[in-house]
């Protein structure tokens, strides 16, 4: 089977390096950085690489959309127009209900496969990329009863390959869950970075004081911009919910510390380490 890699960088990467070992499985790339490209292939992410659309499409099996989520809305379409009957598409995109809203208008719908790999690091490019990133993580399968039932089973073959366990639910449901799991966490980081740097003009005082406690914080922070502003305003009306009712918990907080309600705050952090029992 031929699959090819759409855009080469941690996720896209990771996932042929995790199913290189596969006899049956040969890779190549396609991605607008040529230069992200070609260290691709010079570092073995790949075979090889594909500097134009039509031909890296009609040379493919399985086709991995692993770029922006603004992206993949834009180019899911021309894909699903250029498909044959034998290939399926599947985007790696981390909201999906306008992804999935995109799909369900094309004629070839069942040849689409919409996946969340719930995986991956503040780094990003192709040196980013490890085999071992999708060992026992989760892969949520959104809409999965719209596509074809062999072409579903034959990306759910390559992704336990990959190390994935699988979980169903619909779109709808992916975006709202992810919006406070994952997103939210993501606001929080950026924001706190920001608030941080702007305070802190000083960057050599930051890195002599911070500690562990700040260093995890704002570790999201590194992450791509361009990939999670794409997220915030695709999943806009549960990312915004998201920071409505994070912002309640603050003021909360800010209330019972204005008050020197000591008892009331070691309450309500109590409440807050309730998630160690569930994140152990």
């Amino acid at each position: 089977m031929n699959i090819l890699i759409v855009g080469v960088g941690l996720i896209g990467g990771s996932f042929s390096l995790a199913l290189k070992d596969r006899s049956d499985l040969s890779f190549a790339g396609f991605d607008l950085d040529q230069e992200a490209l070609l260290k691709a292939k010079k570092i073995g992410l790949v075979d090889e690489v594909f500097s134009e659309m039509n031909s890296a499409v009609k040379w493919a099996d399985g086709i991995v959309l692993a770029i922006p989520v603004k992206a993949i809305k834009e180019l899911l379409p021309v894909i699903l127009d250029k498909l044959e009957s034998h290939q399926f598409v599947v985007d790696f995109g981390s909201t999906k209900n306008t992804i999935c809203e995109t799909a369900d208008s094309h004629e070839k719908r069942d040849q689409f496969i919409a996946a969340h790999p719930i995986a991956g690091t503040e780094h990003s490019g192709p040196d980013a990329a490890f085999k071992e990133l999708f060992v026992d993580k989760n892969l949520i399968l959104c809409d999965a009863e719209k596509t074809d039932l062999h072409k579903l089973m034959l990306f759910e073959d390559l992704a336990k390959s990959a190390g994935f366990y699988l979980t169903k639910m619909s779109a709808k449901e992916h975006d709202r869950h992810l919006a406070y799991i994952s997103h939210l966490s993501h606001i929080t980081s950026y924001v706190l970075s920001n608030t941080v740097l702007n305070k802190e003009k000083d960057g050599e005082v930051i890195l002599d004081l911070a500690g562990s406690g700040f260093e995890s914080t704002v570790r999201l922070a590194k992450s791509s911009p361009r990939m999670w502003s794409s997220i915030f305003l695709e999943n806009k009306e549960m990312v915004l919910k998201g920071i409505v009712a994070y912002k309640k918990e603050l003021e909360q907080l800010e209330t019972l510390i204005e008050n020197n309600e000591e008892d009331a705050i070691e309450e309500y952090l109590e409440e807050g380490r309730v998630i160690r029992k569930i994140l152990k």
